[in-house]
This record gives C-alpha cells, structure tokens and sequence, in this order.
C-alpha cells in the first residue's frame, strides 16, 4: 500500500493510495469517527457482488488503511482499535504485566465464561443470555472491552461481557454488557468462542490471542506483518470473518491453517469456528 493525503474539507480528509494490486483508490474519511462518505477506485467493479473474492478484499484493505493512515498522519481519531496497531502491543504489554491476583480481577469472569461450558466446576457468568428461539445456531462468541490507564501502563478496567449470536444467516445479533463508559471507546477488545481451557494456561492464551490480534490489524490494511506476529489462530472478529467468508483471504485464525511463512506456536481448543461459516455470508 502507498497512500498521500490530498487535503481536508469540512468534516473530512481526503486520501489517495494504490492497493497491492496497483488499482487507485480516491477516499473521504470523517474526522470524528473514521467511517468513509465517499470511496472511487478504478480497478473493481462498483457494486460488491459483481466483484471477485480478491476486488472485494482490496476494496475492503483500503478503507481499513485509509482509516489508520489519517490517524498516523493527522490529530484525528479515525482508526478503530482493531486496526490501531501500537494501541493493541500498548494492551499486550498491559496484559502481560499483570499479577496473577490482577489477571483474576480483569479477567477472571471472562476465563469463566470461555471455560465454563466444558468445565462443570466453572460457573459461567452468562449461562445462557440468548433468549429462547432467537438464535439460529448454537454459535456464540464473546467480546469483553479493555481499558487502559491515562499512561496506558496498566489496565484501568474491564466491561461487563458481550455475547455475539446469530439471528439469522448475515444477521449478527450482540447481547451487550455493561459498559464502564458510555463516551469512550475501548483500547482493546478480547473475542473469542468458549474453549476448554485450563487456568494455569490463560495467561498464555490471553497473550496468544493478543498477538493473532496485532497479525490482524497489519493484514485488514493490506500489511504483512511482522515474523513476531505471522501466528496461526484466532484474532480480530474484523479479520476472521473475512477468512472464513472469501476464498482469496487464508484462514489465518485456524491453527491447522496451512500458510506460508505463517505457525501455530501455541494451539488451544477453539471452539466451534466451522458452523458460523454458513452464517456469516
């Protein structure tokens, strides 16, 4: 990806990059939210479903880093944590420092939540949010937001957990827990289906996924990413969709993926990743 700004307008920024297979893109990107009014390139079709697998990522690379580059280049906020790189090492780093009596009071109820569906003597915070007859599939995924610190040292605090279910084929459905601030987004978010996990492996999942998390944000902008992060497992809910919904995009959050230059250096159980393949196109 090679991108210049080509100015500011009212509420937006303007960018212009070529995408890794040399087509052109001309982008508007609001100032206050990071979301695009206005997207032209010259190398795909308009509409996304007269486009190949491949348009589609390209199209889609280069929204996400038109969004992170006028964060880099300008004071405006425009780029969502998933995509924000240095924010998710910061979060990585603030995880990784904590006590084991800190891991139990950020994290403890959302080990209990992944590892209380295969574990009897785990009680799940959440046994069974959905209401009845609502879900289409028993697939459910859980996002739990991380703050940091003013410093962005330490981790601040943590939400209530989120549950993600489908009501429908295309038709994700999100249970939200409490939010500790309604005016601020999240450094980091954790998303991830329950897993039969031991609690003397979480600290080691936690950073494992942390780290699929940063492959994640390189890669939806088009980035190889460093050899630190070219991992196989389980990262952004931003990313993996992607995978596992266009044959271009390799599945990067399967631990048995079988991807050059890419390992899987930890391996968990990762829950029931196939069936939502059906669910998300």
């Amino acid at each position: 990806m090679k991108a210049v700004l080509t100015g500011e307008v009212d509420s937006v920024v303007g960018v212009n990059l070529r995408d890794n297979n040399g087509a052109e893109h001309i982008l508007d990107v609001r100032k206050d939210d990071g979301s695009i009014p206005a997207h032209q390139q010259d190398g795909y079709p308009d509409k996304a479903d007269e486009r190949t697998s491949k348009g589609n990522e390209m199209v889609r690379q280069a929204r996400d880093y038109a969004k992170w580059y006028v964060a880099q280049e300008t004071e405006y906020d425009t780029v969502p944590w998933y995509l924000n790189t240095g924010r998710l090492k910061t979060v990585r780093d603030a995880v990784g420092k904590c006590s084991e009596e800190e891991l139990d009071h950020h994290f403890g109820q959302f080990y209990r939540q992944l590892a209380g569906e295969y574990k009897s003597h785990v009680e799940q915070p959440l046994p069974n949010p959905v209401p009845e007859d609502e879900a289409i599939d028993r697939y459910r995924e859980y996002k739990y937001d991380i703050y940091l610190t003013a410093d962005e040292s330490e981790i601040e605090t943590t939400s209530g957990i989120h549950v993600m279910y489908y009501a429908g084929k295309g038709d994700p459905r999100i249970i939200d827990g409490h939010d500790p601030y309604s005016d601020r987004k999240p450094d980091g978010r954790l998303e991830h289906v329950a897993i039969d996990l031991e609690r003397d492996q979480f600290a080691t999942f936690l950073d494992y996924h942390l780290r699929c998390q940063i492959r994640d944000s390189y890669l939806s902008r088009g980035e190889e990413p460093p050899e630190e992060y070219r991992v196989l497992g389980p990262g952004t809910d931003h990313m993996m969709r992607r995978s596992m919904s266009r044959d271009y995009v390799p599945d990067y959050h399967d631990y048995n993926g079988d991807i050059d230059g890419y390992r899987a250096e930890d391996t968990f159980n990762a829950g029931i990743f196939a069936p939502v393949l059906d669910l998300i196109r």
